[in-house]
């Protein structure tokens, strides 16, 4: 055998070798890699808390929902990722995926917004819930629902706090919001912006890592009254229009 061709096969031979180790570099390379994981869809009650008092007569559920777009429920095609909210009142929630979560017993009502009044709730106690549905108002599945039991009582005296907040120009005429610690609230707000969509959110602070109430968005003219209780805790919480977070102010508890 020449030299020349001992210095082909030696060639040919190291080629071989790095094309092999290669591939089994990339095989091994794509078993390792672990899949993403897509984010979880969620939704929880924010208030009232469970097993809470609240007085009788309005109350309002507002949610707060993760990982999941809400809109209105319009006969549209499903699409992952978005739909509604049914929000029921003294009524199991359904969980067949293969039918419309309507229960057979109590109420519900749908909504593509996170908050939702119950009006002339008798005392004694009752069960709040929520659940995301897809635009056919199936479940979605993985199942996306919250429960609380509450006591609703009669009216109490001496803690009920009224007020009143206008929305003009895109500001409010409020810097500041003062009630009692626990007070049931009832607010009337006059968004006097017309065609253009206000609310009022309360919430734990700027930083908004816990919603306390979430009034329905409202567009101008309009008015609209929430009812919700205030902390129990005195101190300086929070106060925005959602969709114009520029409209804010202090949301003081006594």
């Amino acid at each position: 055998m020449t030299r020349l061709s001992r210095l082909l096969i030696i060639t040919l031979v190291i080629g071989c070798a790095v094309l092999f180790s290669g591939a089994v570099a990339q095989d091994y390379g794509s078993v390792a890699t672990p899949a993403p994981t897509a984010a979880e869809t969620n939704v929880t009650i924010a208030s009232p808390e469970a097993n809470a008092s609240v007085t009788s007569g309005n109350v309002t559920v507002s949610v707060n929902v993760t990982n999941f777009t809400l809109v209105e429920p319009t006969g549209q095609a499903n699409v992952a990722g978005e739909g509604h909210l049914h929000y029921y009142l003294d009524a199991p929630v359904p969980t067949n995926e293969s039918e419309p979560a309507i229960p057979e017993t109590g109420d519900y009502v749908v909504s593509a917004n996170t908050s939702y009044t119950w009006e002339n709730v008798t005392a004694g106690e009752h069960n709040l819930s929520v659940q995301l549905v897809n635009n056919d108002h199936t479940p979605v599945i993985p199942l996306a629902f919250e429960t609380v039991n509450v006591t609703v009582g009669g009216n109490a005296t001496g803690n009920e706090t009224m007020v009143n907040i206008t929305a003009q120009d895109n500001a409010f005429d409020l810097e500041a919001i003062t009630v009692p610690a626990g007070a049931n609230v009832t607010m009337a707000f006059d968004n006097r912006d017309g065609g253009i969509p206000h609310n009022v959110a309360v919430y734990d602070s700027p930083a908004r890592a816990e919603a306390i109430f979430v009034g329905e968005i409202i567009t101008g003219p309009a008015e609209i009254t929430y009812t919700f209780t205030a902390p129990s805790e005195p101190g300086t919480y929070y106060f925005q229009c959602d969709v114009h977070p520029s409209m804010n102010g202090d949301f003081i508890v006594e």
